[in-house]
């Protein structure tokens, strides 16, 4: 096994497979907020790398814009890097230091710091560039939003011979894994509603209340996007509830009757994450000719307490496509 260390970030290769990189994007640690990194991505995307060979990178600074790098995000311009950059490292919550996030993957207190944290940036996607077959290991965080997935596969691959591969490996593995999916129904379902209270909580203590409309356009999007599963799977009566009388208690009660109406866990193709928001891969790796290029997010419920057959499932994909 070969190990190169770099500014940012690890390299790991085992030469069982040229063609296959596994990437942790999102590794580094977590700084001033728990889920401020994606949790156990590291854990399984390395138990990934053991099963199948290939090379490893795995990230080590913070996806924290003020105090790293997101790899996930685009290059920002100099001057927009430098005067976003007392905004967001004050935690001014804003919509256009929302909007800035979301596109862009760092910013700089000066161009010595900017040059530097591109540097890293363009080292990192220069490693792994090259391959014929690349998975990014993410975590999604275990709200209603997510169901009734257990782990979300995005593509960036629009229609075609290759749409309809994936889509066909998917159906494969939900198959191959449903009695597992189906013995963890009732615990993913208790862990989603466990995750809803600490958002809430959360939310309260920081902006001090649960009015959507006065919450900053991240906040605010993730619980529309709650908002939108909950009226999918809850009864007419128990939404009229909620939106007339829109609190904490009414949101959980609302969570938990839709929570006894979805289906089973399930893993699926782009329905909560679309690739819009990966700037970085769609910048470096593209374009798409004779690659395979895929994001995977695992929720968190299956990063922590399944990264074994979390683990398992992201290798049946790869070989069953890889064979394709």
């Amino acid at each position: 096994m070969d190990i190169s260390f770099h500014r940012g970030y690890t390299v790991y290769a085992d030469g069982r497979d040229d063609s296959l990189c596994i990437i942790a994007p999102h590794s580094g640690p977590a700084f001033d907020f728990s889920n401020a990194r994606d949790d156990n991505s590291e854990t399984v995307a390395g138990l990934c790398w053991k099963k199948s060979g290939g090379t490893l990178i795995v990230s080590n600074i913070s996806r924290l814009r003020e105090w790293g790098v997101d790899f996930n995000r685009d290059i920002p311009p100099l001057d927009l890097a430098l005067s976003m950059y007392p905004e967001i490292a004050n935690r001014k919550m804003s919509d256009r230091s929302s909007a800035y996030k979301a596109k862009y993957g760092w910013v700089a207190k000066s161009e010595d710091d900017y040059y530097a944290r591109l540097k890293i940036y363009q080292n990192f996607w220069s490693a792994a560039s090259g391959f014929r077959y690349v998975i990014m290991v993410h975590r999604a965080l275990s709200r209603i939003k997510s169901v009734p997935s257990i782990m979300d596969v995005i593509t960036f691959i629009e229609k075609g011979v290759k749409k309809e591969n994936i889509k066909e490996t998917v159906s494969a593995v939900n198959t191959k894994y449903y009695q597992f999916l189906k013995s963890i129904e009732k615990t993913y379902k208790q862990f989603i509603l466990l995750e809803q209270e600490r958002a809430i909580t959360n939310t309260i203590n920081k902006f001090g209340t649960f009015n959507i409309e006065k919450l900053p356009a991240a906040y605010r999007n993730l619980f529309r996007k709650d908002l939108q599963k909950i009226k999918v799977y809850s009864e007419k009566y128990v939404v009229k509830r909620l939106l007339n009388n829109f609190t904490p208690q009414t949101f959980l009660g609302a969570t938990q009757h839709a929570l006894e109406k979805i289906p089973t866990p399930q893993v699926t193709i782009e329905n909560v994450f679309d690739g819009s928001l990966a700037w970085g891969p769609k910048r470096k790796l593209f374009p798409l000719k004779d690659k395979i290029i895929m994001e995977v997010e695992p929720t968190y419920f299956m990063n922590r307490w399944y990264p074994e057959i979390t683990a398992d499932i992201i290798v049946d994909i790869a070989r069953m496509l890889k064979r394709v």
